[in-house]
């Protein structure tokens, strides 16, 4: 469609969600994992009792804590957090492809970009990061995916609502 607008500039223009709302509508969902969108986070063990991916409980938690979070912010910092990792894994791997030593390639890394998280974040995570940015970026993603598909249904359900009350 060719007038529409883009996807963020949409939703940017929504009513604030409070991150928090997605503990509501977990609370009326009464089977989470028939939902299309976080479905899949949730499921049955082996034994057929109720099961939950690792990620989720956290994810939930930093919603309730952060009382000041929207789901439009939460969908941003879902979105940085993965793009960040994508940025990352692509120049390291044409740093190490043109041949730049391991011992220079966090140096060079810091002065790249400082919104990759180098420059920013302690040297701790860096040299962490560095000995196994696969394992590192690729939980991140996964946060990020998690965060990202929780605000999109809560907002989601918050513009159903809209649409369906002012029917008429």
């Amino acid at each position: 469609m060719a007038g529409d607008a883009p996807l963020l500039e949409r939703l940017a223009k929504l009513p604030p969600v409070p991150a928090a709302a997605i503990i509501e509508l977990l609370e009326r969902l009464p089977r989470p994992q028939t939902d299309p969108v976080i479905g899949p986070l949730f499921g049955v063990d082996e034994d057929g009792d109720p099961a939950v991916n690792p990620l989720v409980p956290a994810m939930l938690k930093q919603f309730e804590d952060k009382a000041e979070l929207t789901c439009y912010a939460a969908l941003i910092e879902g979105l940085t957090g993965i793009w960040n990792a994508a940025v990352r894994a692509a120049a390291v791997t044409r740093l190490r492809a043109g041949g730049l030593p391991s011992d220079d390639l966090l140096l060079r890394l810091q002065t790249l970009s400082p919104t990759l998280g180098f420059a920013a974040e302690n040297a701790e995570w860096a040299r962490e990061w560095l000995a196994d940015p696969f394992t590192q970026d690729a939980l991140l993603v996964q946060q990020c995916v998690v965060r990202m598909l929780f605000a999109l249904r809560a907002m989601a359900d918050m513009r159903a609502g809209e649409l369906t009350t002012n029917e008429g």
